[in-house]
């Protein structure tokens, strides 16, 4: 396969088994790592046959590279020094991006399929249905088909001159400061997603609105859609609830207080750091 389209998402494996096919395996929401010569890595099936661990909640993921992915879950306790346990925003620091937006993605499965496991409908058993093509949990009473879902959110970085928008949420630590971010609704665009979260958290009208990237963001089951945008008109009222601090911020401030990582929201600062 060549470097166009990296991943293959696929119920069932595309590839004869491998000793290098990925085992993406979580524990209480942390994912199992190999270390070796401090590089922190994906285990392989090799890897985890030498561990003798019970896995529940298995599901084929699809293919990287020529090798099956798989995720799931385990209960016992890791006796090799090599494998680590390693939530998801400490590993998004010690690993190649494709094999973080890999985990990302069997998380939000993992996720999907423990969410899963009665109807909503009649609340009776759901069970796996079984197809080489679609991934579903479907209802044995009723038949209420459920496939996997994400939930959009909007992440906007608001420029206004040469200044930066930049918000401190309650739930940050200290003296941290990131971009405006927030759910769509239901029935909402996201350009209209942009406009209603600025307006709601620091009380701005914003204009220019246009499409930056995306990132799966699985906290737990999200699709981070970034954008760009630039001031219109009001000034700075925080809502006091989620968002107890705002302000305009220059390149030389911003610089001082940003922390590089692989989120979209970083992605979105250092845009603004290049481009002003």
């Amino acid at each position: 396969m060549d470097d166009y389209i990296l991943f293959q998402p696929s119920v069932k494996p595309l590839h004869n088994e491998d000793e290098g096919d990925y085992w993406f395996l979580f524990r209480d929401d942390k994912l199992m790592v190999y270390e070796k010569d401090g590089k922190i890595s994906i285990p392989r099936r090799k890897d985890v046959l030498k561990l003798n661990i019970s896995i529940y909640n298995i599901q084929c993921m699809g293919a990287y590279f020529g090798y099956n992915c798989y995720c799931g879950e385990f209960v016992d306790i890791l006796d090799d020094e090599k494998n680590k346990l390693m939530d998801l925003k400490t590993l998004s620091k010690s690993i190649e991006e494709n094999y973080y937006y890999l985990a990302s993605k069997a998380k939000l499965l993992l996720n999907w399929l423990k969410s899963n496991q009665y109807c909503g409908r009649c609340g009776s058993k759901m069970h796996m249905k079984d197809s080489k093509s679609e991934r579903a949990m479907v209802c044995s009473m009723c038949n209420n088909t459920t496939w996997p879902r994400t939930s959009p959110a909007i992440i906007v970085a608001v420029t206004k001159g040469d200044k930066l928008l930049l918000a401190h949420n309650r739930q940050f630590p200290n003296g941290r400061y990131s971009v405006i971010a927030g759910f769509v609704e239901y029935g909402e665009t996201l350009e209209e997603c942009v406009k209603r979260e600025v307006y709601e958290e620091v009380g701005i009208k914003v204009r220019n609105i246009k499409y930056f990237g995306s990132q799966p963001w699985p906290f737990p089951n999200s699709m981070m859609i970034g954008f760009t945008a630039e001031y219109l008109d009001g000034e700075i009222k925080v809502d006091g609830d989620e968002i107890i601090d705002a302000n305009w911020f220059t390149k030389e401030e911003v610089l001082r207080m940003h922390n590089k990582s692989i989120s979209l929201g970083s992605q979105l600062i250092e845009w603004f750091i290049k481009t002003y």
